[in-house]
């Protein structure tokens, strides 16, 4: 149990998960996307292979004490979070304690009532980094960790907080003493001993780590290379045959080498140079066809896909690349042969292939993307296209297609454009994924996960948010914003409150009914934390201005808040989420005249009244049904109709009046009294609001002030 875990540790720090099945990468992802808890066997498998580095027992010592903050300012990428989630699981093995993530929340200044009120527990704060000149952790922050402490002391509870140097040196004025631990950096061998002993005991460890081409590669590594060369070791150990990767080896040097340990140490440090010279070798040898050519390259890509697929789908990638053949009859190669021209080795029981060197399929993409400059926009126009259902004449020369065939292709063009990207930090690859995969709701749902998981990711997750600022403000491809909303509206949202905000206020821009339906969505997620309410609702309330380019989006978004119930305790009945009064004393409630700005966008006259009558009907039931509520409802509907244009105001007021009327007719039958009664007390309210042109009545505010608070 403990290798599978360790294995699949593995491969989600190094978002690699080739040797996943379409169910298992599922499984794995919403794992990814779920952080409410950090879950036993998680933080089991994190302390097995987990290289303490100098100063952790001290560290770990002083987060015990209740109401304890430590402070890790370290770059993503430098294992700062693995050692935050190793110190919370020896917190939680040791102690009991629930430990997990904790939002910063949609303020730039922490509100201390983000901190849970359950006792014994541990928290993990990722400060959202400093972006886009419009948002940063206040300066304060330092200075605020001494309420903090005392909060948590006051429930025997803890807090890890990540940052950068840079940041932490702007905010850490009046910080408390001590709340920095000195750790060490993490030893590279260190750190590969635990992981290959714990994912491969029966493994020669020393054998390994104390060979000196393999200590040089280790030499000065973040955890996150030597993972990467974890990777490799433990391929070489689980391929049979062995080859030497040198053509000019001697006999002398074979038969010195009888268990072939030299031979896979030297395929270890020729993947780690991508295989440069032996790929060379193998597009250099005279006869070599474009046919295998794109069969070693498709074959890399779609790691663990059936050969069929591989060979019809390198057969299509020749059709793109202007190099058609046929595979009706026998006059093509066919896969036996192809299997043989490329290295590799068929798996006749799963129909797989494999090469047998570590890290083979990657340097092979790698290669290829050097080698052929000209035909790269190509080459992933294919490869974003491979997974749909679109290439009808290429795949009825397969078996089946199904759902979980396409899945497993989308998973290995999703991972492997996301780790292509972040290597390079160039986005081609993602959004050639998103753009061709715009329309497909399975293969849509696929790219979100994958971009939602490595917007978490330690090491990608900064270049991540980096893409979901550029793509919220994108207007030539709506792919782009739906999938940045997309995401925002997920756990990144709930994480990274602020910075959806912002992605979500430039995406807002976009006309796109796609983009704009997202939006709905992501606007209830994130209304769903309180300390991202207020920055949400004066967002919208600044979309809903009338000279707004965004006038659409604060419309549709001020009507997902305003159709928006919730149920309170010891209530049977729902009501609009707006009206509640707030529970807590500094809970945010909107102010009267930004409601009525919001309601005057939603009953600007448009050919669409289903979302004004559903969101009028809402808010006229709670009136009915909780009387107390009436005067707070009739103010914001009347000051929905003060417009400076007579026009306008004309318009609002007819289009009010007709929706009124259809949410109580009268006469008619079963006509209920009361609701009637209560539609006319409000028509005349109107009425006499009119009639009051010269010397404007303004009514009294009844529930809510006139200030946002």
């Amino acid at each position: 149990m403990l290798r599978a875990a360790v294995a699949e540790l593995r491969q989600e720090a190094l978002f690699n998960f080739g040797e996943m099945t379409a169910v298992k990468l599922t499984a794995v992802l919403g794992q990814l996307l779920e952080h409410s808890e950090l879950p036993r066997r998680y933080l089991e498998t994190v302390r097995a292979v987990f290289a303490e580095p100098v100063g952790y027992r001290t560290a770990y010592k002083a987060l015990e004490e209740p109401g304890a903050v430590l402070v890790l300012p370290r770059e993503p990428g430098a294992g700062r979070t693995f050692t935050a989630h190793a110190l919370l699981a020896d917190l939680h093995l040791r102690t009991g304690a629930r430990v997990g993530p904790l939002s910063f929340g949609g303020t730039a200044r922490f509100p201390l009532r983000l901190l849970p009120r359950e006792q014994n527990a541990g928290y993990l704060l990722d400060l959202p980094a400093d972006e886009d000149e419009t948002m940063a952790v206040s300066s304060d922050f330092g200075a605020l960790l001494h309420d903090i402490q005392q909060t948590l002391k006051n429930r025997s509870s803890r807090l890890i907080v990540l940052t950068t140097p840079e940041q932490w040196q702007r905010i850490r004025g009046g910080a408390p003493e001590g709340v920095v631990p000195q750790l060490g950096k993490p030893d590279p061998v260190k750190v590969a001993r635990t992981w290959l002993s714990a994912e491969a005991p029966e493994l020669d460890t020393t054998r390994w780590l104390t060979d000196g081409r393999i200590l040089e590669l280790l030499a000065g590594q973040p955890p996150s290379d030597v993972l990467h060369t974890v990777g490799l070791i433990l391929k070489s150990e689980q391929t049979k045959n062995i080859h030497w990767t040198k053509e000019s080896v001697t006999q002398e040097q074979v038969e010195a080498d009888p268990d072939g340990f030299n031979a896979r140490v030297l395929s270890v440090v020729e993947a780690r140079t991508d295989w440069r010279e032996e790929l060379l070798k193998w597009h250099k040898k005279p006869g070599r066809t474009d046919f295998q050519r794109n069969f070693l390259l498709v074959a890399a890509l779609f790691r663990s896909a059936t050969v069929a697929h591989v060979y019809v789908k390198a057969a299509d990638l020749c059709s793109h690349f202007k190099t058609p053949l046929s595979l009706k009859g026998q006059v093509s190669p066919g896969v036996v042969e192809l299997v043989d021209e490329i290295d590799a080795e068929l798996d006749p029981a799963n129909d797989t292939l494999d090469f047998g060197r570590p890290g083979w399929d990657d340097a092979v993409l790698s290669y290829f993307w050097i080698d052929r400059p000209a035909v790269r926009k190509t080459f992933l126009a294919w490869m974003a296209g491979a997974p749909t259902t679109k290439k009808k004449k290429t795949n009825e020369f397969l078996e089946s297609f199904t759902t979980d065939d396409r899945l497993l292709l989308a998973n290995r063009v999703g991972t492997f454009a996301v780790r292509w990207a972040t290597r390079h930090r160039k986005p081609d690859p993602l959004e050639k994924i998103i753009s061709a995969w715009h329309g497909d709701p399975v293969l849509w749902k696929t790219a979100t996960e994958l971009i939602s998981a490595a917007s978490l990711h330690p090491t990608m997750g900064r270049f991540i948010h980096e893409l979901l600022l550029r793509w919220s403000k994108n207007r030539e491809d709506a792919a782009l914003p739906r999938l940045a909303v997309d995401v925002c509206a997920g756990e990144f949202g709930r994480l990274y409150t602020t910075k959806a905000l912002l992605r979500l206020g430039y995406a807002a821009g976009s006309e796109d009914s796609g983009v704009q339906k997202s939006l709905h969505s992501a606007v209830r997620a994130i209304w769903s934390n309180p300390t991202a309410r207020k920055a949400l609702f004066n967002s919208i309330i600044d979309w809903c201005a009338s000279d707004a380019n965004r006038l659409a989006s604060g419309c549709r978004s001020f009507a997902a808040l305003a159709t928006l119930t919730a149920g309170r305790e010891g209530e049977a009945d729902p009501e609009p989420v707006l009206l509640q009064e707030g529970s807590e004393e500094d809970e945010f409630q909107p102010a009267l005249k930004d409601l009525a700005v919001g309601w005057q966008t939603l009953l600007t006259p448009t050919d669409d009244d289903t979302v004004p009558a559903e969101a009028l009907r809402l808010w006229m039931d709670a009136a009915h049904q909780r009387p107390n509520l009436s005067p707070l409802v009739f103010s914001v509907l009347r000051e929905a109709l003060d417009a400076p244009d007579p026009d306008l105001a004309r318009r609002l007021r007819n289009r009010l009046n007709d929706l009124l009327y259809a949410w109580q007719p009268y006469p008619a039958p079963h006509a209920d009294a009361t609701r009637v009664r209560l539609r006319h007390e409000l028509a005349d309210l109107l009425a006499h609001d009119r009639s009051r042109a010269v010397a404007k009545y303004h009514p009294r505010v009844v529930g809510r002030s006139t200030e946002t608070t």
